[in-house]
């Protein structure tokens, strides 16, 4: 029996009605249709879970591209016929940055949002969720990890950041960026880290290494960034390898 369930699975759909009630008391603005499930082992976190593939998910009457959703059955709570929910994860298909826009206009409007809307023009996201249950169903912690590609985002009316690439994980209080990679006119940045630890303070720290190429053709589109600087901008000739 563990060997099926632990690879094959076993294909029911006893538990659709359960878990789709579920999700969508918890969020009013979800909505889930479940196919085909199927009940399985995780032998690495010894828990049974339900998994089912290209679900239908809509948030706020837009369509999710989903891949793969995998809930976890909490067993005590199975042996009580309490059919609780400990973990939910989900898993995305690549998502252009014209989807990804549409979702941000449902969501909080914040100051990432704004510029994702306003000022990213290019680039596809891939994303995992693992939703954390307490007993009464409430969400009690998160993770989301997944890459960035291809991005071309407006800094300036004159500086465009292009080719950027990362990948990132986050939960309820720290946020990590890794392995960032971008170009912008004159600067080359690579293996860059950036982490973020967010409490009554929010703490940052990164470190990247840049490929620097400027010259009075280019330069002048860096001087608004330096106020507090009389640079004159004339014969600027400045080649380095900076970390």
């Amino acid at each position: 029996v563990v060997t099926i369930l632990s690879t094959t699975g076993y294909e029911t759909d006893k538990f659709n009605n359960i878990i789709v009630k579920k999700i969508n008391e918890n969020n009013k603005n979800l909505s889930l249709e479940l196919k085909k499930i199927k009940f399985k082992f995780d032998i690495g976190n010894l828990s049974l879970f339900l998994e089912t593939k290209k679900p239908s998910l809509n948030y706020k009457n837009l369509d999710i591209p989903v891949k793969k959703i995998k809930i976890y059955l909490d067993l005590v709570g199975m042996i009580k016929q309490a059919n609780e929910i400990s973990q939910i994860k989900i898993v995305s298909n690549e998502l252009n940055i014209d989807q990804l826009k549409k979702i941000v206009l449902k969501t909080k409007p914040s100051n990432l949002n704004s510029f994702i809307i306003n000022r990213v023009n290019g680039g596809n996201l891939t994303a995992d969720l693992e939703i954390f249950l307490d007993k009464n169903q409430n969400i009690k912690n998160f993770i989301a990890k997944g890459k960035v590609k291809e991005i071309e985002a407006k800094l300036d009316a004159d500086l465009i950041i292009k080719k950027t690439k990362f990948e990132f994980f986050a939960d309820s209080s720290d946020i990590l960026i890794k392995n960032i990679t971008t170009q912008l006119d004159g600067i080359s940045l690579k293996d860059g880290h950036l982490q973020i630890t967010r409490g009554k303070k929010t703490n940052i720290k990164s470190d990247f290494n840049s490929e620097i190429n400027l010259s009075d053709k280019n330069f002048s589109k860096y001087t608004k960034f330096l106020n507090e600087i009389n640079l004159s901008t004339d014969k600027i000739n400045i080649v380095a390898n900076l970390k």
